[in-house]
């Protein structure tokens, strides 16, 4: 009978740790940065932490060419076009057929007045969209609404 007693205490104490840190007790550790987290920041709009957040994923898995897209994005985002482009240019290194890559350098072509450019993008997503994607679809409509086409 003691030993039934015993089991549930001492799995309720295994958990307590857990449960501790899980709650932010027990631990120095700062949070672990990832993708995920700059990637939501960016979504929100929250672009210099989304930054602050992507850097430091890029800096521990430096071939994480979506840290380096939504870096990239976020840097846009702020006006930095020369830390977006890049950004972009190191995803598009690590991964030459990053769709989003191609659609956000698009935009930051865009964003500079060179059309020409960015429909090269968009050519490039014709390509590796054959049957059509989101980011074919965004880029056409972005430089649809700057020259005027519908």
């Amino acid at each position: 009978m003691r030993i039934s007693k015993l089991v549930p205490a001492l799995a309720l104490a295994a958990l307590l740790p857990v449960s501790a840190m899980a709650m932010g007790f027990g631990s120095d550790d700062e949070e672990e940065l990832t993708y995920d987290m700059g990637f939501q920041k960016a979504q929100m709009g929250s672009y210099s932490e989304a930054i602050e957040v992507l850097t430091e994923v890029v800096d521990e898995e430096p071939e994480n060419a979506d840290a380096w897209n939504m870096l990239g994005f976020s840097y846009r985002n702020v006006g930095d076009v020369d830390n977006a482009w890049d950004a972009y240019e190191r995803a598009l290194a690590i991964d030459p057929n990053h769709r989003g890559a191609h659609e956000y350098i698009g935009e930051w072509y865009l964003m500079q007045g060179d059309v020409a450019s960015a429909q090269a993008q968009l050519a490039k997503l014709e390509t590796l969209c054959p049957d059509g994607c989101v980011e074919l679809d965004t880029l056409a409509a972005s430089i649809d609404s700057v020259t005027g086409n519908s």
